[in-house]
């Protein structure tokens, strides 16, 4: 499942009925993010939070983020 979001927030072929194999295995958890990451205002939310974040250096692998962003009101969190 892709969790990044984008204009069309990845949205599977829907006139292709094998672009929906991966829902018969979704969690509840899974169904949330599904709904979550089409909704435009989240999707607004999210982009406004991207744009107050600062990147910190933290080795090569891993990108720290630090948001003045405030997600919480969605029930999300990131660590």
């Amino acid at each position: 499942m892709s969790t990044s979001l984008s204009a069309d927030a990845n949205l599977p072929d829907w006139w292709n009925d094998r672009s929906y194999d991966y829902a018969a295995g979704l969690t509840l958890r899974g169904w949330a993010w599904e709904f979550l990451r089409r909704n435009p205002v989240f999707q607004h939310d999210v982009l406004a939070a991207r744009r107050q974040a600062n990147s910190l250096p933290h080795g090569t692998i891993v990108e720290v983020i630090a948001s003045a962003g405030n997600l919480s009101h969605w029930g999300v969190s990131f660590r």
